[in-house]
């Protein structure tokens, strides 16, 4: 019986690993890319299906407001010259300190004899000598417009607003948790929000198109602890040339957009991003009782949302997919109305482990198909050589 030529079998099996490896290093290489490229184009597809989702939050929020817009401009010119200081008093009575606020009844609820019914109003009118008859039939026209087009948006958006450069502030939300309080009855009486945010988006330096603006995550203007973070989208009211006011609505975070930033595919991240990297929607801020901006900050840290607003900026485009210095595919799509933009972030390690994955198959099979007919062949030989007539066999047959 012969023996198994082991430094042959060894041979075998090293000449099979060494043409195995070349094998499946050389289909790394060459898939990475295309395996590479096949992520990010399904990365563009997802992510411009996904901001569709929250272009039309977005839309319907700027189609409200450019409604309510109109119906103010004819409630305003149906005013002119119209004597409604009876109705002014009755609506916005003096409040003790100078200022005016609205009527208790009108957030409470309060039937008219025509059968009209109000509810969930709350004003805020400061303590000014400049109350003319114009800027009365302002008020007036801008409190119907709220009443009216709040209830009409009431709960798909629970409120609606309006305000002036005079910290005039008229809204419509009857499902606030303060009931309205703050305006209704505790700001003080030199209560001034025109350096928040709300204000400053609105003002013609700031908004020469005078278009939609959402305002960065920011506290409520009544929360005094910096709890409560929401966002606002205003729309400026202007008439020849002259800056009225502006509406607007108060989108809460968690309300809105949470389903955005859950509905997530493996191994990815849903966020939304201002252009700088301001935190706008992170899955780290959705199950948060209090909103604070000590919470925003780890959740921006913890998704280095600054170099993903790098990245955002040196692409240059509204939507795109691009690889970041930090390792990760992100994909993005602005959202035009607040100029936000929606990401998904998924890690880079994708691309090497699918390209790896392939690998391991190609090594597999190419060490079993070169070891296999490295030992058919060799069987061959060897039974070859058995059947080989040798001398003696040879000699034998020519003496019989």
């Amino acid at each position: 019986m012969q023996r198994v030529n082991w430094k042959s079998t060894g041979m075998t099996f090293l000449v099979a690993a060494v043409v195995a490896s070349f094998a499946a290093v050389t289909a790394y290489v060459t898939l990475k890319p295309y395996f590479q490229q096949k992520i990010m184009d399904v990365s563009a597809l997802h992510i411009e299906e996904r901001a569709n989702r929250q272009r039309t939050v977005f839309d319907d929020v700027r189609a409200i407001e450019f409604a309510a817009e109109r119906s103010f401009a004819r409630r305003l010119a149906a005013l002119e010259g119209v004597d409604i200081s009876a109705e002014f008093e009755r609506l916005f009575p003096l409040y003790g300190d100078g200022t005016r606020r609205s009527a208790p009844e009108l957030f409470d609820g309060q039937a008219a004899v025509d059968g009209d019914y109000t509810y969930g109003m709350g004003a805020f009118i400061p303590a000014l000598d400049d109350l003319s008859a114009e800027r009365q039939r302002l008020l007036i026209a801008a409190y119907h417009t709220v009443r009216q087009h709040g209830e009409a948006i009431n709960p798909r958006i629970d409120n609606l607003y309006f305000f002036t450069r005079h910290n005039d502030l008229i809204i419509f939300g009857p499902q606030r948790e303060d009931r309205l309080e703050y305006y209704r009855m505790n700001a003080p009486a030199d209560f001034d929000f025109q350096t928040e945010m709300l204000a400053q988006v609105v003002e013609p330096e700031n908004n020469p198109t005078g278009v939609t603006a959402c305002t960065p995550l920011s506290r409520l203007i009544y929360v005094n602890d910096g709890s409560a973070l929401t966002t606002g989208c205003h729309t400026p009211i202007r008439t020849g040339g002259r800056h009225l006011g502006a509406f607007g609505v108060t989108i809460s975070m968690q309300n809105y957009l949470a389903n955005a930033i859950v509905d997530v595919e493996p191994n990815s991240e849903n966020m939304i991003l201002t252009r700088d990297g301001e935190m706008i929607a992170h899955r780290n801020l959705l199950l948060l009782d209090e909103l604070t901006p000590e919470a925003v900050a780890q959740a921006s840290a913890a998704s280095n949302a600054n170099e993903l607003g790098r990245a955002i900026r040196a692409d240059g485009r509204d939507s795109g997919v691009t690889m970041t210095t930090d390792g990760r595919i992100l994909a993005f799509a602005r959202i035009d109305t607040p100029g936000w933009y929606f990401v998904i972030t998924r890690p880079a390690w994708l691309i090497h482990s699918r390209a790896s994955q392939v690998s391991a198959l190609v090594f597999l099979f190419s060490f079993f198909g070169v070891f296999t007919q490295a030992i058919i062949l060799a069987a061959l030989r060897w039974n070859k050589r058995r059947r080989r007539p040798t001398a003696g066999s040879i000699g034998q047959l020519a003496n019989a």
